[in-house]
């Protein structure tokens, strides 16, 4: 029997979650469940699913120092070390060669580190239908998110044909679709056979090396290189070998071209917290619909104001007096505030900080 293995990838940074994330403290790093950093709550997530020693860390250099604070358990030969962010068809192809390394008949799952997701039971049937719909060695299985409004900014994977014999709903995966503007959002919601990309996959090692080669073979290529230098131990040859591999996304690379692709609709309440506004989604609002995530001594007080989004980080407190819809952020040494609506476009003041030379704010 093939023993499971899971890949979190956590190393984004969440540009969208500026100034409370940054380069060295990106998104998955901020308490935002519960008070826990997200990539704590997925690593919790796991647990049961499959056996400790067998849940890996995907990241950066950057990031990795601050990892091994956030995560002192994890054992420091499951941490892999990304040379740079290429995104994450390096990133696969690099846990791909780790896991083969040590197990070459493996089935992994690959998951993001900063989404939230309930309930527990749900969220591992789908992951256990999902191995049982990758144990034919050839299918590269993903997962779906019905989807409840036109959402425009999730990506979206087309369903065909029903698959028989599944647990859950399980379709052929026919096309993906990168995130939309509204009007082809709600096209997609309206012909029913949408569903929002969770961005989650489960595979085997040979199936995806296969599928590499068929579509992407620079990748494969990659991945055969790195593995050969994992098994002879030789560090700077893996960091060629990765530089080697095509810097683009798993989805792009291999998934919208590999043959046999199935997608599962999974029954969970989800959300890729993509930026403050998400934050409704996984907090309680207060009686005015003010959404308030206040950690590490933070506190707000609040009159005549709604519908705000405040995050606040440390001993400070942020006061709301007549505002509504719109964002406010303290953290260290910076104070955000911003509509709702511009909220999803915080990339562009990220750059614009850039620009200004302030990189001792990113």
């Amino acid at each position: 029997m093939s023993s499971l293995h899971a890949v979190i990838m956590a190393g984004g940074s969440g540009t969208r979650f500026w100034p409370a994330s940054r380069s060295a403290r990106p998104k998955q790093f901020l308490p935002l469940v519960n008070g826990k950093p997200l990539i704590e709550a997925t690593l919790d997530r796991l647990r049961g699913l499959c056996a400790d020693d067998n849940v890996w860390v995907a990241t950066n250099k950057k990031q990795a120092k601050a990892l091994t604070r956030l995560l002192p358990n994890l054992p420091r030969d499951r941490l892999i070390i990304e040379p740079e962010p290429r995104d994450t068809a390096p990133c696969v192809a690099l846990a791909t060669a780790t896991i083969a390394a040590v197990d070459p008949t493996a089935t992994m799952i690959v998951l993001p580190a900063d989404h939230a997701i309930e309930p527990l039971d749900a969220f591992h049937s789908m992951l256990r239908a999902g191995v049982e719909l990758a144990s034919d060695q050839k299918t590269l299985v993903t997962f779906g998110i019905r989807p409840t409004y036109p959402a425009t900014g999730y990506g979206y994977l087309q369903c065909g044909s029903a698959l028989a014999g599944t647990k859950l709903p399980a379709f052929v995966a026919t096309k993906f679709c990168e995130k939309p503007n509204l009007e082809t959002a709600k096209q997609f919601v309206a012909q029913g056979n949408f569903l929002w990309n969770s961005g989650i996959f489960v595979w085997r090692v040979e199936a995806i090396r296969r599928a590499m080669a068929a579509t992407e073979p620079a990748l494969a290529t990659s991945t055969t290189a790195m593995l050969a230098a994992i098994q002879k131990q030789e560090r700077a040859a893996c960091t060629r070998a990765f530089l080697q591999a095509p810097p683009r996304s798993i989805d792009y690379a291999v998934m919208e071209k590999a043959d046999t692709v199935a997608v599962i609709e999974a029954p969970i309440r989800w959300d890729d917290v993509g930026s403050f506004p998400a934050l409704a989604a996984i907090a309680a609002p207060d009686g005015e619909g003010n959404i308030v995530v206040a950690n590490h001594g933070g506190s707000h007080l609040a009159l005549r104001s709604r519908g705000n989004i405040v995050y606040v980080d440390g001993a400070r407190t942020v006061a709301l007096f007549g505002v509504s819809d719109l964002v406010v952020v303290a953290v260290d040494d910076a104070v955000l505030v911003c509509t709702k609506d511009q909220a999803h476009d915080l990339k562009a003041l990220v750059e614009h900080v850039r620009a200004a030379g302030r990189t001792d704010l990113l």
